[in-house]
């Protein structure tokens, strides 16, 4: 008996502690970003009609990000495969829906790619919607960009950048830049809302948007903006 009130204790403890180490990590929720433009070279278009948010919908096995603008006539999102490494991106202008099928290994369209992308890991924490962000300083050598990107590791997701230019962080990103056409954005993570349950499941590519290629994209995206 004197056994086992010792143990009891230890044991409670024990699985105390496995349950507040599962509880740290979410595998599934939504986050939403504000939008910040460090650059904007349209000319036509006024800054007030540009899309101020970006919404990550996400599971241990696929993603979906969305931006909408334009007075609701422009939206794009991106559809992720984790595990199989591949994305389809998603594009509305008006009544024209248009689709493009990336590989395996592809990444995002239609976002700067920044292969000579250069990562410096730092020591330095910063709390962004609640998560412990860890800081990184990005180099781009090719346009002599310098800027600071955070990332968290308390979302479960395995190779989360996998088919987006930071592929080289391991962790979710919760505050970066991205290059669109001729839009420069800073995305930060201002909200964040777990969802029980995996609901998000493997997208299913619709049958009334007509297939593109990268190309034909992007060159949607800047006759849009031009």
């Amino acid at each position: 008996m004197k056994y086992l009130l010792v143990a009891v204790p230890f044991l409670l403890l024990l699985t105390t502690c496995k349950r507040g180490d599962y509880e740290d990590k979410y595998s599934n929720g939504l986050i939403e970003y504000k939008i910040n433009y460090l650059e904007n070279e349209l000319t036509e278009i006024s800054p007030s009609l540009l899309p101020k948010k970006m919404k990550l919908e996400f599971s241990p096995n696929y993603s979906t990000n969305t931006i909408e603008g334009f007075m609701g006539f422009f939206k794009l999102s991106n559809h992720t495969n984790f595990r199989h490494k591949k994305c389809v991106t998603l594009l509305e202008v008006l009544n024209k829906k248009y689709l493009f099928k990336g590989k395996k290994g592809e990444s995002m369209c239609c976002f700067d790619e920044n292969p000579d992308m250069e990562i410096e890991y730092t020591d330095e924490i910063k709390e962004i919607a609640g998560f412990k962000c860890k800081k990184v300083i990005v180099t781009l050598p090719g346009q002599n960009d310098t800027f600071d990107v955070y990332y968290t590791n308390e979302i479960s997701i395995a190779k989360p950048n996998s088919v987006n230019p930071y592929y080289q962080i391991d962790g979710v990103l919760m505050e970066f830049q991205l290059k669109l056409a001729y839009l420069k954005m800073r995305f930060t993570a201002e909200k964040f809302v777990p969802i029980q349950n995996n609901k998000i499941k493997e997208f299913t590519v619709p049958d009334n948007y007509r297939e593109v290629t990268r190309e034909q994209m992007t060159y949607i995206i800047k006759r849009l903006m031009e």
